[in-house]
């Protein structure tokens, strides 16, 4: 953002409210698109939009509160980090498990996670390890090049983050794609069950 943003917080953090107000304002349209890239994890709980944008107003007021500007970092840059920071914190407590990241909130499927699993766990029994691999095979198959590579981090343990990172695409688009790993996994199990 520009340099009026240090001449802002400064004025913010001794509690002149047109300020905060501008800031607000500033920072309101990248909160909401933090928001709507977040609600995907968390729809299925029963919350709403309005109650990440909260949580991201939560993390702009921990940014104005604690920006010193003897850091190196802009205030813009600092802003994004404890907002993300507070959303990721909303995020990880709805979905019960502190230790989660983003992407568990999407479990595939508790038997393709346990097929993943053992296909790679080496001291599975031979017989067990030919049939997981044989499932595993008939996935890959029916997956597009895309979906192999979304699969193919998943199954060696990369978080839904650093799959999206990886593979340079957004959130939602892994999602998504995991959906229809999901879907196509459970169409080959009907027919092997």
């Amino acid at each position: 953002m520009k340099n009026d943003d240090y001449e802002l917080v400064y004025l913010a953090q001794d509690g002149n409210e047109d300020a905060i107000n501008i800031i607000y304002d500033k920072y309101k349209p990248i909160i909401i698109k933090k928001s709507k890239n977040a609600i995907v994890f968390v729809t299925h709980h029963g919350i709403e939009i309005n109650d990440i944008m909260q949580e991201g107003y939560i993390g702009l007021e921990e940014a104005i509160r604690n920006f010193s500007q003897d850091n190196e970092a802009t205030f813009y840059t600092f802003a994004n980090l404890c907002i993300d920071r507070q959303i990721l914190n909303f995020l990880r407590k709805i979905n019960g498990n502190k230790d989660r990241i983003l992407n568990e909130a999407i479990i595939i499927d508790d038997s393709l996670e346990k097929t993943l699993k053992d296909n790679y766990n080496v001291e599975e029994n031979l017989l067990g390890k030919d049939n997981n691999e044989q499932i595993t095979k008939k996935i890959r198959d029916s997956l597009t090049e895309f979906e192999k590579k979304v699969f193919d981090l998943r199954i060696k343990g990369y978080s839904f983050e650093e799959i999206s990172n990886t593979l340079n695409k957004d959130l939602k688009s892994i999602y998504n794609t995991l959906q229809r790993i999901k879907a196509k996994f459970k169409k080959i199990k009907e027919i092997d069950d």
